[in-house]
């Protein structure tokens, strides 16, 4: 990698380290050996190990959640909103979320991020289910049938695809709204 890093080069990277090794991976040494600098340059864009960890934790949230919702806030049909939010999720690497989460076993701050994420994804898709026609009550028991269908599939890398995830994904979402789609 090139010895002018941006803050973002190293957020990506520790996102990039805590998948392939968990939170032991995301020293300062580590970091810099797998960015290929000195520790000056870690310390230029965060004052401790602990400010670079809340700025990955907000990166993330950034990267996989905040992002994926504003490039697809655009599209007017809310069945085309969530079957192109669903193309951007599955195409998304999990195994940084599926290692933070596992982090926030153990980690105060990493598990309120994680709550964090959580509760602006359901919010969201509980709003775009009803959009699509569900009440209140019923839009929300489907964004976390929805929700808990994408953190299993996070954890089955090995068994499915990311098409086979999508597909499983529109199946969900036919067999959830069917009689929402028949009461409109």
């Amino acid at each position: 990698m090139a010895t002018s890093l941006n803050r973002n080069d190293w957020l990506e990277a520790g996102l990039r380290l805590i998948s392939d090794g968990g939170p032991k991976r995301l020293s300062i040494d580590a970091l810099c050996t797998a960015v290929g600098v000195t520790k000056g340059s870690f310390y230029h864009h965060f004052v401790h190990h602990a400010d670079f960890v809340s700025a990955m934790l907000a990166h993330w949230q950034i990267t996989h959640t905040q992002r994926l919702i504003d490039t697809v806030e655009g599209i007017k049909d809310p069945k085309q909103r969530g079957e192109r939010l669903s193309q951007l999720v599955y195409a998304k690497n999990m195994k940084p979320e599926v290692a933070l989460r596992a982090w926030g076993n153990s980690h105060p701050e990493v598990a309120s991020a994680v709550a964090a994420v959580d509760a602006q994804r359901l919010a969201y898709l509980e709003e775009l289910a009803q959009h699509m026609g569900a009440d209140p009550q019923r839009a929300l028991l489907m964004a976390r049938i929805g929700y808990a269908h994408l953190i299993g599939i996070q954890h089955l890398p090995m068994l499915l695809t990311p098409d086979d995830a999508l597909e499983m994904d529109q199946l969900l979402n036919t067999l959830l709204f069917a009689d929402v789609e028949r009461k409109t």
